[in-house]
């Protein structure tokens, strides 16, 4: 085994000494979880790790602190690490329903404007776009935490796909904001295992949607923008009633909006992501 580097036995004495008087500094504990881990120190890294993460939750950088909890998920067998590991979970899931909840009401300001210009002679699309996202946002993040809680799927995954739900820039052109494209697109091997269970769960029949022509009239019930963000599809219409295609079964609420803005009795179904949006692309 070779002799440990001088310089770096004075500087991880040196950031120690530093955390006897300021035990939550960041630097210090930044730079001794990757000494201890360079240094074959697994056990101060650990600790050191810990405390970085507490550190980090108390500054909400809630980023880099599950940054830190996906290494700390490698301690399995050592309690105060899984313990760490929950307490970033915890909080980063309060963060974001403090988010959702101000997004929802930021899209509702934007809708009330957006329908309020829609009559005037200055329309602007762009901002039923950023309302529709926005809200499409907060209910595709609570549907991430729903496969969370329910073991859908693992902690880290659903971790990453909110990430990237909440880094997602809102854009004047409607693209898609749904949590299972974003799974599939990311990991398809999961997708029939995770629509098998929100099909369970939701008692919300399958649809394979590239049997059916969508009906022009069924599409039309829709705006195109909403149909391409909020991932609603009315693709036919039967005896007055209609057959809407989502790629979330388990928010009430979507479901409900989505009946009140085509004004006819709906029966829902759940299509693939990856078909979805085959299908949707023709209409």
């Amino acid at each position: 085994m070779s002799e440990p580097d001088p310089k770096m036995t004075e500087a991880i004495a040196f950031f120690e000494k530093m955390l006897q008087t300021m035990p939550e500094d960041r630097t210090s504990l930044e730079f001794l979880s990757v000494a201890y881990e360079q240094t074959g120190q697994t056990e101060k890294q650990r600790d050191c790790l810990i405390r970085l993460a507490d550190c980090l939750l108390h500054e909400k950088d809630f980023d880099n602190a599950q940054s830190i909890a996906l290494r700390l998920s490698a301690f399995t067998d050592y309690a105060p690490a899984t313990a760490a590991v929950d307490r970033v979970a915890e909080q980063v899931q309060q963060q974001l329903v403090e988010e959702a909840q101000k997004k929802k009401s930021e899209a509702d300001v934007l809708k009330t404007q957006a329908e309020s210009l829609a009559s005037g002679p200055f329309n602007d699309p762009s901002l039923e776009i950023h309302s529709l996202s926005r809200a499409a946002s907060a209910a595709e993040m609570e549907l991430v935490w729903y496969w969370k809680e329910h073991d859908f799927l693992g902690k880290e995954m659903c971790m990453d796909i909110l990430h990237i739900l909440t880094e997602g820039r809102v854009s004047d052109q409607p693209l898609l904001v749904s949590a299972f494209a974003l799974l599939d697109e990311q990991h398809p091997e999961l997708t029939e295992k995770v629509m098998e269970q929100m099909q369970r769960a939701s008692e919300m029949p399958p649809i394979p949607l590239e049997l059916f022509d969508a009906q022009p009239a069924a599409v039309k019930l829709l705006s195109s923008v909403y149909i391409h963000v909020r991932g609603a599809l009315p693709f036919a219409v039967f005896g007055g009633e209609v057959l809407v295609a989502v790629l979330n079964p388990l928010n009430k609420p979507f479901l409900d909006e989505v009946s009140a803005r085509i004004g006819k009795p709906c029966h829902f179904f759940l299509a693939h992501p990856k078909v979805w949006q085959e299908v949707t692309q023709k209409v």
